[in-house]
């Protein structure tokens, strides 16, 4: 999932940030204030592919994530900055050293992402430029062809500037200054001079190499980073009525020179031997290059990694009008992806995972894979080891026919004319077959092997209806014990639809009596709200587990709640977790009642709640998950 993405679309939908006076989040949702309710679609971001529900609860807008809402509320906070609200006790805690790999991933990522929308309508113009011609229905002599040509070109050629403009943004810098360090760099009198065979201008006791820097990344990615250090650096120092004047124009004769000199050259040629490496690569091993990368390449997305792959990508389209690696390898891998929710969706007997599995199929098909991946194959697990053959097997081929894309676009069916280029016909037929190959193989394992290795899905969960007394035997029995003692409950009985309804997971409330939390399980502390309210855990024998003391307590900030544990720290069943002050949240105008939430219930055969009279905290079980 792009959490980016998707921040920026619940921000879409929600009005606009002019619509939002705050934001903050939850154990499992975001939630924001609108200046104007009625501008909120809520059927839009109820559909979006990683919202679980949204809904208006008092005067707050929720909308309800799950088990991912950490990762999509740092897109909310780089799209609406001070209006992001941060809890005192988030505020106090050390702040983790980040991995430097994920680091430079978010780095790329949060510069790529917003321009791929004029990148990606590039290329597909591009691609149907081509089919036109190829069909012989435009002629590329003509005039249409040429404005066409250039429509498809500008974004390429003109890509110093859209990166200058995302990067100033990611790395904190003015935009317009960013871009016009873009323009330094493509200056056209400068670009010309490598024409009238001039490779070298002296600037002070400096030589400038000339160089065209059109359609490439990495020297402006640099020389934006430069520019960002040494703006906010002259920042600190310069008064604030010169701001205006000096800052800029300082950063400027700084980082120009020392980006036309250094800078630009070294990432010039940093992208130029990366492409090449690669190209080399798939020249030498073809073909075990084409498996592995193809049916890795799922794995690459899922983790993010795939971002590293992109300015090398732009690079060789850019210098060499063509990309062997990124976009050949993701189309295949996600035809794969096409074809194991499709078999999957033909073997599922479950009408609404079986509808699931057939517009997860349409979306995969048009490149968009995150509905398949997330939402069918992982979930049986075997139709995802079939879509990694698929995309194996057409990663082959297209090593060993080291099969091209012309463009950049989104790599599903639509992006079969990227690879038609006049005079290489067969490596659209070579694109073809892959495609094809990646499909057929993914459909074929996944129809051939069962969906689970011991009993069909459907089958255990009828079982899994009946009286627990007759799977003595047949299924393992986890039991959950009681976090609280007080009376438990259904979860219809919880006055938030999105625990009534069971979005978030089967499990049990608790009407509590007395304000301690204690474990019910052996099992570890995963995550602790910043504002105290809530808590999850997982067992040792895999049960994630969510404790949400009280409805709409988050706004308490934290008040009323003890934390005696940490995150990562291992208890025992009856081991108290949180003192909690019920008075206070009474007077508060607050409903205690906790919801107890098994989030990945979908992993089991079933979860059954047994609500009673009383039950006693780390001692009477409320929730039986059957293995």
């Amino acid at each position: 999932m792009e959490y980016l993405k998707l921040a920026q679309e619940i921000i879409q939908y929600c009005g606009g940030k002019d619509n939002i006076t705050q934001a903050w989040n939850c154990i499992t949702r975001l939630r924001f204030h609108l200046k104007n309710n009625e501008k909120a679609d809520v059927k839009a971001i109820q559909a979006l592919n990683g919202v679980l529900g949204a809904q208006f609860q008092g005067d707050q807008f929720q909308v309800i994530i799950g088990n991912e809402v950490l990762k999509v509320f740092e897109g909310v906070k780089k799209e609406l900055g001070d209006l992001v609200v941060v809890s005192e006790e988030k505020g106090r805690k050390e702040k983790k050293r980040e991995n430097p790999v994920n680091v430079v991933f978010g780095v790329i990522s949060g510069i790529f992402n917003p321009i791929l929308p004029a990148i990606t309508g590039a290329g597909i113009i591009k691609g149907i430029l081509a089919l036109l011609v190829f069909l012989k229905m435009l002629n590329p002599e003509s005039n249409n062809y040429f404005v066409l040509d250039m429509i498809s070109n500008a974004t390429y050629y003109f890509l110093p500037f859209l990166v200058a403009f995302s990067a100033g943004k990611r790395f904190g810098v003015n935009e317009h200054l960013a871009a016009t360090l873009a323009g330094i760099i493509m200056y056209p009198a400068f670009v010309n001079l490598s024409g009238q065979g001039i490779s070298t201008v002296k600037f002070l006791f400096l030589n400038i190499p000339v160089m065209d820097y059109n359609s490439t990344v990495i020297p402006i990615i640099l020389g934006v980073l430069l520019l960002s250090v040494v703006y906010k650096f002259l920042d600190r120092f310069v008064p604030g009525f010169l701001k205006l004047i000096v800052t800029p124009v300082v950063s400027l004769l700084i980082t120009a020179p020392m980006v036309l000199v250094f800078i630009a050259p070294l990432g010039s040629y940093v992208g130029k031997y990366v492409a090449t490496f690669f190209i080399s690569l798939f020249g030498v091993a073809g073909p075990v290059a084409g498996l592995l990368m193809g049916g890795l390449m799922s794995v690459i997305v899922m983790t993010g990694m795939h971002y590293a792959f992109f300015p090398s990508t732009f690079d060789g389209l850019g210098r060499l009008g063509y990309d062997i690696l990124l976009l050949p390898m993701s189309i295949v891998s996600n035809m794969g992806q096409c074809g194991a929710v499709l078999g999957a969706a033909f073997k599922i007997k479950d009408k609404k995972m079986k509808s699931i599995a057939f517009s997860s199929a349409l979306s995969a098909l048009f490149g968009i894979t995150e509905p398949a991946i997330y939402g069918v194959n992982l979930k049986y697990k075997k139709p995802f080891y079939a879509a990694l053959a698929g995309g194996a097997v057409g990663g082959a081929i297209y090593g060993i026919f080291r099969v091209k894309a012309y463009a950049f676009s989104i790599p599903g069916i639509t992006a079969l004319p990227t690879y038609l280029k006049e005079g290489e016909f067969n490596n659209f037929v070579w694109a073809c077959v892959g495609v094809a190959a990646s499909f057929l193989t993914a459909f074929i394992i996944t129809i051939i092997l069962p969906l689970e290795g011991k009993e069909k899905a459907e089958e255990k969960e009828k079982e899994a209806e009946k009286i627990p007394q007759d799977h003595e035997g047949q299924m393992v029995k986890i039991p959950v014990a009681a976090p609280m003692t007080g009376k438990a409950v259904g979860l219809d009985q919880v006055p938030d639809k999105m625990f009534a309804e069971g979005i978030l997971g089967k499990g049990i409330a608790i009407i509590p009596d007395e304000g301690t939390v204690k474990a019910p399980f052996h099992g570890q502390i995963k995550m602790i709200a910043p504002t105290k309210h809530a808590i999850g855990l997982i067992s040792d024998r895999g049960v994630n587990l969510v404790i949400h003391i009280g409805i709409d307590t988050v706004n308490l900030q934290g008040k009323g709640f003890e934390i005696l544990v940490k995150e990562d720290q291992w208890v025992e069943q009856g081991e108290p977790l949180i003192k909690v002050d019920l008075d206070f949240i009474k007077e508060n105008q607050l409903n205690p009642i906790t919801p107890i939430i098994v989030t990945n219930s979908d992993e089991y055969v079933n979860v059954l709640d047994f609500p009673m009279e009383m039950a006693q905290a780390g001692t009477s079980e409320v929730l039986i998950v059957f293995q």
